[in-house]
């Protein structure tokens, strides 16, 4: 699986760095690929320009600071045409976090999911607390959910399907988690029991 990562922040570099060492074709899109080179940490992954990143990609993965979502999806949007679009950006502030709307006004022939958007990265650095495997909630359409499972082990957690078209569901987790985090720190995350 050809992954492109959009970003090579916190978020980015440290999800394309799992996917790498889980044997992923990965390439971190960034705007300054010379100066983002540690970014890849021997991982596997390449760091290149978002041109080349998206160049055959079969998933892109946008970890881009939320309010640059829009821009990036209308440059790209010829590139993006075709793909699996993973949303982890979160639009803080705004009555909508998610770009799930954007996505599909901008690139209709995209399919979309949201994941990995509802903890800070040292969940995705370090995913096990005390031997178990936090749970990581997402959605997506049905014949993209073996993918989204793959993206997820890949980084450690156990993948939550929520169903589709349930962007803004899964952002009620994203509040539920900034009030935890300011009581028990960044490395909290969530797990689930069902029978």
């Amino acid at each position: 699986m050809n992954v492109a990562v959009i970003g090579t922040g916190n978020i980015g570099r440290t999800l394309g760095r799992a996917f790498a060492r889980s044997e992923m074709d990965v390439r971190l899109g960034s705007r300054d690929p010379a100066g983002s080179d540690e970014a890849a940490d021997g991982s596997g992954a390449q760091v290149v320009t978002v041109d080349e990143a998206l160049d055959g990609a079969d998933v892109v993965l946008v970890a881009v600071p939320g309010g640059r979502v829009v821009d990036f999806l209308r440059e790209h949007a010829g590139a993006l045409d075709g793909t699996l679009i993973i949303d982890s950006a979160n639009r803080v502030g705004q009555p909508v976090v998610n770009s799930a709307a954007d996505v599909a006004e901008l690139v209709p022939g995209a399919r979309y999911a949201r994941a990995f958007n509802s903890y800070a990265w040292e969940v995705f650095d370090r995913p096990e607390f005390n031997g178990q495997r936090a749970d990581l909630i997402y959605t997506s359409e049905d014949a993209d959910r073996a993918v989204v499972e793959q993206l997820i082990e890949a980084v450690g957690l156990r993948p939550m399907w929520l169903g589709p078209g349930q962007a803004d569901v899964l952002d009620t987790a994203l509040r539920l988690m900034f009030s935890l985090f300011t009581r028990y720190g960044r490395r909290t995350a969530m797990r689930f029991l069902t029978e």
